[in-house]
């Protein structure tokens, strides 16, 4: 049984309930359910499917596409763009499928993603984590209509959690809590934790530091864009307290060893519970690694380094990065409210025209005028 509908129609299997649809994309012929049980509702499918196909924005068969076949556009595209966190996408990306099942038809997730926020929070996980997951299904999604898998109608909007205030990490060190917490730390830690703050670097980028990077006659570290977390190579010069770091590594070097940073000829790996001890003993419990990273860039904003400048210290490549990383606090805000009660303004640059004693005040003689003969008694 079956109707016709201009470049299309839709008809009934037999022996089927689910009315079907048969209509032309660039010139092939594309049958598909239309998951209706009534010819009307049938009918109103394809008058919306033609009505895509002239907007040229109609996809054929999209709602096969699974939670799974976004997933592997998403593996697909961090291979092409050789993302070195690829373990950590499909980490993260793991709990959207355990959630909706790698079957979920992609078209149908919009109405699912509040609970899948509930449920995540239920877990334990930060908003943050949250918002990284679903960015990551976001992706996929974006992915499959840039193939021509999803049309852009089709595409769910994706919401994500708002920030919780209460979570966002403000914590920082002042220069005078490093050299304090480093007297907590072993010497090779220790060294780790300076450079950090000074060179405003990742601790895997650290961690990953080797001698071939050190150009000891020109007292500067370059790191090669493969090391770089956003793929772009860097270059520091050492000065200061980087040099002194660096120069105690120079004497404590070993020829078994490539990395500048290591304990006892072993690359330093994961030092937390010693930097927690060290925290502790210093009153600051709680406090991250990454704490360093984002300390350091507050240290060079507020000695004046202008920002451009500061990007290249840390490796940001975006100024909107670098102002979550440049945190005001209250001593901040009161040296700004003494300089603007010590300042007192611009001062008005006019001069008042002053009259010639005994006579009137005389118009201004403008260029280019000329003055009228005075008049004969």
């Amino acid at each position: 049984m079956s109707t016709k509908r201009g470049r299309g129609y839709v008809y009934q299997p037999s022996g089927r309930s689910i009315w079907h649809a048969q209509y032309y994309l660039d010139g092939r012929r594309v049958r598909e359910s239309t998951e209706q049980e009534t010819k009307e509702a049938a009918e109103a499918w394809l008058e919306k499917k033609l009505q895509a196909l002239r907007y040229g924005d109609a996809v054929p068969r999209e709602e096969r596409v699974t939670v799974q076949e976004l997933f592997r556009l998403v593996e697909d595209n961090y291979t092409l763009r050789r993302n070195r966190s690829i373990k950590t996408m499909r980490y993260s990306f793991q709990h959207v499928l355990d959630f909706f099942g790698p079957k979920a038809k992609a078209i149908r997730l919009g109405h699912r993603i509040e609970d899948y926020v509930e449920h995540r929070r239920a877990e334990g996980a930060a908003d943050a984590t949250i918002r990284i997951e679903l960015s990551l299904l976001d992706r996929g999604l974006r992915l499959a209509v840039k193939k021509k898998l999803l049309s852009p109608r089709s595409k769910p909007e994706i919401e994500k959690p708002a920030e919780d205030p209460t979570r966002i990490r403000r914590g920082f060190f002042t220069r005078e809590q490093v050299e304090e917490l480093v007297e907590h730390l072993p010497a090779p830690h220790a060294d780790v934790v300076r450079f950090l703050f000074w060179s405003t670097w990742r601790v895997g980028e650290a961690r990953r530091l080797e001698w071939r990077h050190y150009f000891r006659d020109d007292a500067v570290i370059r790191l090669p864009a493969e090391l770089s977390k956003n793929k772009q190579p860097r270059a520091i010069p050492l000065v200061g307290e980087l040099a002194a770091v660096l120069e105690r590594r120079w004497k404590v070097r070993r020829l078994d060893c490539a990395h500048v940073f290591h304990d006892d000829g072993h690359p330093i790996g994961d030092f937390r519970k010693r930097w927690a001890t060290a925290c502790r003993a210093e009153g600051l419990a709680g406090r991250k690694v990454h704490d360093l990273r984002r300390s350091g860039v507050k240290h060079l904003i507020d000695s004046g380094v202008d920002p451009h400048t500061v990007m290249a210290f840390s490796g940001h490549r975006t100024a909107s990065m670098l102002r979550r990383y440049h945190i005001i606090d209250l001593d901040d805000l009161r040296r700004a409210a003494e300089r603007a009660q010590a300042y007192s303004g611009t001062r008005a640059n006019v001069t008042p025209l002053r009259p010639d004693a005994g006579t009137a005040t005389q118009q201004p003689h403008m260029a280019g005028q000329e003055s009228e003969p005075a008049a004969r008694s």
